[in-house]
């Protein structure tokens, strides 16, 4: 969705308008500042900036639950990562403790 030319309203910088947008990033030109502003996007949209347009800001929600969704899939992907590790780690430590076996052999009377 093209959002250059959207109204927004930041926290502490007030109204402004979307001037740039490329990639995960914004820029906003805010009346009262000298320059343009840059934020993350959808990041910026959780604590600082609202989308002023009903369309627009249903699509921001959406792709804000979609980045916190493919964080959540990574931080799980890390722990599993993390938990594979701790057990082969685990195993080996198991291997190299473990006695050799000494093979018996039969005494002939």
């Amino acid at each position: 969705m093209q959002f250059i030319g959207q109204k927004v309203e930041h926290v502490s910088y007030g109204q402004g308008e979307i001037v740039n947008h490329e990639g995960p990033r914004i820029e906003v030109r805010f009346a009262d500042e000298p320059e343009t502003r840059k934020f993350m996007y959808p990041d910026a949209f959780e604590k600082f900036l609202t989308m002023q347009d009903e369309k627009c800001r249903a699509q921001v929600e959406t792709d804000v639950q979609a980045m916190h969704e493919g964080r959540r899939e990574e931080r799980e992907e890390t722990e599993r990562k993390y938990q594979e590790g701790k057990e082969a780690e685990a195993a080996a430590k198991k291997a190299k403790k473990a006695p050799a076996r000494k093979k018996a052999v039969a005494k002939k009377a």
